[in-house]
């Protein structure tokens, strides 16, 4: 019982936040394109910038979550690709939103207060490398190659590339300089959580029950890929926990903004991620309570 309590603890803020946004988006008519933009090019890395370069991540833990997450993601693509092929589900529109998981607005609070500050630190590492790959093979899903250098454009590779060489080098950072970036980087978990809640505003369900069925496949099949790569490959200990419980969350916000930004049935993404969110809320729990044991 006090494990459940546990798990509640930690869930309760990040629901009470998505919410706030949820509703602040259905009574107002704000634009939050602004603030998503702040996310992606200031806070969201100095976030990543000033908690790896305060963290002892060696290259050995950054190496075993390359390895393994790379795996996941393209286990998981071949997995469900023939699963969509099998439901008939054009694979383009479908793709991204099954394989790609939201490891940034909900999961990264979530291992915060599940598990701590070296938990934190892993599982920006993991975002960093689902975001790379969302980015490129994710797009060369939608567009073919023509946009798969967009993924060097954005600075969230160079905060995590440069902290981990300043870290493994034994740089350190002049102190005033740290903590102006630290203060940056603090807006971005409870930004990221209003974010996504907004977002969810704006959302309609287009199918109900294709969303339930593929937005179920997305979290449960998510945990297994996450479990069994982790096993096979020994990773242990708190690594396993934070990839186990990433690739166990709904469909990323991401996918929507690609599948927009390349006409690729934008609505049918959206609703898919709005439906894959819903069914996280009691999923993700029995997960957290599961890996928290």
């Amino acid at each position: 019982m006090d494990l459940w309590i546990k798990v509640f603890e930690v869930i309760l803020p990040v629901i009470i936040i998505i919410l706030t946004g949820f509703t602040f988006g259905k009574v107002t008519n704000v634009n939050l394109k602004p603030i998503n933009l702040l996310l992606l090019y200031i806070s969201t890395p100095c976030l990543i910038f000033s908690s790896l370069i305060d963290g002892k991540i060696t290259m050995e833990a950054a190496s075993q979550i390359l390895i393994a997450g790379t795996l996941m993601i393209f286990i998981g693509m071949g997995v469900f690709s023939i699963i969509l092929k099998l439901l008939r589900k054009n694979i383009v529109t479908f793709l991204n939103p099954l394989v790609f998981p939201n490891t940034a607005n909900m999961a990264l609070p979530i291992a915060l207060y599940a598990f701590g500050n070296q938990a934190f630190e892993y599982a920006i590492i993991f975002t960093t490398i689902v975001f790379f790959y969302h980015c490129s093979v994710g797009i060369f899903i939608l567009n073919g190659p023509k946009k798969i250098m967009e993924v060097f454009k954005t600075p969230l590779i160079y905060a995590v590339t440069l902290a981990l060489l300043l870290n493994n080098l034994d740089i350190k950072v002049n102190v005033g300089l740290n903590n102006a970036i630290n203060l940056l980087g603090t807006t971005s978990i409870p930004l990221m959580m209003f974010s996504l809640g907004h977002k969810l505003s704006e959302t309609k369900i287009v199918n109900l029950n294709e969303n339930l069925l593929l937005g179920s496949l997305r979290l449960l099949l998510g945990s297994i890929l996450g479990f069994g790569i982790c096993t096979v490959l020994g990773v242990q200990g708190l690594i396993a926990k934070i990839m186990i419980l990433q690739f166990s969350m709904p469909s990323a916000v991401f996918n929507f903004i690609l599948s927009d930004r390349y006409n690729k049935s934008p609505e049918k993404v959206a609703s898919l991620v709005f439906v894959s969110t819903i069914l996280s809320i009691p999923f993700i729990p029995i997960i957290l309570y599961l890996l928290m044991k």
